[in-house]
């Protein structure tokens, strides 16, 4: 099966599943919503094309497809601002032909789905930086937390902060500060894997979660981060030059908590501040807690 259709100059090709190439993904640093975002409109798509499974994939994030073996699919790119953000496919366990109907009808649903994240996206990022909010990003803690509890896996917090922020502010003003704000923001997200979140916890505070990465890979990635920081350049305050301090934890057997685990990471960048800023301090691995069974 071969369907062809051009949307906005922007041209694809719908295969069965055998020749489907791997789509390639363009990196994108920002908080991606959860399937449950996409669930009312899913199900409804399943409803009108009488397939067993849609997949919705943001780059930067696994599709959400049921499992299952499928012989034949239509897939449309999701298009944002011109740039394609991921794809949208419908799934079929029946070798099926799809019509240049079938295009143009998912076309439109494809942009619901772009909808629904931009409505996510607004109450999900920071208006000034791009990052997580500090809920979101709290949120996305929790589930790491409680998954890697569950897996064994691996999982880091890196908490940081800009030194004498509130130097810039009351020197240059605080459209200086905002400039700051964005600048670095960029720079971390340049240095950031697309698994990998990162948030806005505070006024000049920061989080990353590095996903699948023990306490050394992500001091490695917090080190990278602040020397990064240390050589941006601020666009219209060239003079104003930024620092940072960091504090990682390894979510490991010993940590109670997310909350315990945020702890041992700020207990970490208050250390840093403390030994003289623009450092990466990293928590020590503590014994898993005895449980006393009479």
């Amino acid at each position: 099966m071969n369907a062809r259709v051009a949307i906005d100059q922007l041209e694809f090709q719908a295969v069965t599943a055998a020749e489907a190439p791997a789509m390639p993904h363009t990196p994108i640093q920002a908080a991606l919503p959860a399937p449950s975002q996409f669930a009312a409109v899913t199900d409804l798509i399943k409803s009108v094309f009488d397939v067993p499974a849609v997949s919705v994939a943001l780059h930067g994030s696994p599709a959400n497809a049921e499992h299952g073996v499928y012989r034949s699919f239509l897939e449309i790119p999701l298009i944002k601002d011109d740039e394609v953000i991921g794809s949208l496919r419908i799934l079929d366990t029946a070798e099926r032909a799809f019509s240049e109907r079938d295009c143009h009808l998912l076309e439109g649903f494809a942009k619901l789905v772009v909808e629904q994240v931009e409505l996510w996206a607004e109450a999900s990022r920071d208006v000034l930086t791009g990052a997580m909010t500090r809920r979101a990003f709290s949120d996305a803690l929790r589930k790491t937390f409680a998954a890697r509890a569950r897996s064994r896996g691996k999982a880091s917090l890196v908490l940081f902060d800009l030194d004498h922020f509130k130097r810039i502010n009351d020197t240059w003003g605080h459209a200086a500060g905002d400039a700051v704000l964005k600048a670095v923001s960029r720079t971390v997200l340049r240095e950031l894997r697309v698994e990998d979140s990162f948030g806005r916890v505070g006024g000049e505070e920061f989080a990353v979660m590095v996903a699948n990465a023990d306490a050394h890979i992500a001091a490695e990635v917090a080190e990278r981060v602040r020397r990064a920081i240390e050589a941006t350049v601020i666009p219209g305050y060239e003079h104003i030059k930024v620092t940072s301090s960091f504090g990682v934890a390894e979510a490991t057997d010993s940590l109670l908590n997310v909350e315990d685990w945020t702890d041992r990471a700020d207990a970490q960048l208050y250390e840093a501040k403390e030994g003289g800023r623009n450092r990466v301090c990293v928590a020590e691995e503590l014994p898993a807690p005895k449980v006393m069974v009479n």
